[in-house]
């Protein structure tokens, strides 16, 4: 494939073609990446933007989105890893999601896959930008004030990014600069039992896990490896079979997607027609009543797209 300009996670559009944001956010990308880093065998992960790859396989890498720590922590109590799954500051896979309720029953859950870094670059870009998308994805009541330090800097734990709604990431290591790092860390040769071995890893994520091994994987076949453009993260599937009505009756299709599209993406919500006469919270999974959004999160699938080849000069 031809060097690459990095273009926005799902090509979306949220300032005018020919805005300066978009070579600022091919520049941001392309300072998260190193030019080439040797991972296992004789490949490496390359830069796209700085490496010319001819391409000979595409690969979606895909885990779920209920913290693979807490199912660790809590293997014989469910319940307790659904509930501290809800704040969001351990929200790990690269998914993060927002309940709201009436009264104790759940009426919407909202996941997003958004990273900070774009949300940020927006706010620097164009203010007025920000707030349009704040008021039209979380909430119109969202004013400058909320969103706006008194120095003029974006706040990233605003009111509807936490208590109120949901924009984009905030727990620490969701991010795009996370999501490019782990894809150039190396194995740990010294600890590994052969070169399949999956090596003691610093976090016990399933997706850390997942976007590592592919690429030391590929890397083992003398191709390099690079993030398919235009990086980022979504969901590409979400599988509600078996889940049923208060009647027994199996649901219907309450998924919307709201940012993204149906193959990749960004912003999902989950939420039962007020026709239907019940709420999410009246669903059962497994026969067990829907009480957090991580029970719902547990059946969606996260992704990032990983090219590789040879590189060309």
């Amino acid at each position: 494939m031809a060097i690459v300009e990095f273009d926005t996670p799902g090509r979306v559009r949220d300032l005018p073609l020919g805005s300066p944001f978009y070579p600022a956010w091919r520049n941001l990308l392309d300072g998260l990446m190193r030019t080439r880093v040797r991972l296992s065998g004789p490949g490496s992960s390359v830069d796209p933007s700085e490496v010319d790859l001819e391409v000979r396989e595409r690969r979606t890498k895909t885990w779920t989105g209920f913290p693979r720590p807490l199912l660790m922590d809590h293997r014989d109590d469910r319940a307790a890893a659904f509930a501290a799954g809800e704040d969001r500051d351990v929200q790990i896979e690269y998914l993060e999601w927002h309940v709201r309720r009436r009264g104790d029953t759940i009426t919407e859950v909202v996941f997003v896959t958004e990273t900070p870094e774009y949300w940020a670059l927006v706010a620097r870009t164009d203010r007025h930008v920000l707030l349009k998308m704040y008021q039209e994805y979380v909430s119109p009541a969202a004013t400058m004030g909320d969103l706006f330090r008194s120095d003029g800097r974006y706040e990233p734990r605003n009111r509807w990014n936490t208590t109120d709604g949901i924009a984009h990431f905030i727990m620490r290591i969701n991010s795009m600069k996370d999501l490019l790092g782990v894809s150039e860390e190396e194995p740990d040769a010294a600890h590994a039992a052969d070169g399949f071995d999956a090596v003691p890893y610093k976090r016990p994520t399933a997706a850390d896990a997942r976007l590592s091994f592919d690429n030391w994987a590929m890397t083992r076949t003398s191709s390099s490896v690079a993030p398919e453009d235009p990086p980022g993260l979504y969901m590409v599937d979400w599988d509600d079979t078996g889940w049923v009505k208060p009647d027994g009756s199996p649901v219907g299709d309450y998924w919307t997607v709201v940012r993204g599209d149906r193959h990749a993406a960004l912003r999902l919500q989950y939420e039962v027609p007020e026709s239907e006469g019940f709420a999410v919270g009246d669903i059962r999974i497994g026969g067990r009543r829907i009480t957090t959004g991580g029970q719902i999160a547990e059946h969606v699938t996260v992704s990032a797209r990983t090219v590789a080849g040879r590189e060309t000069p």
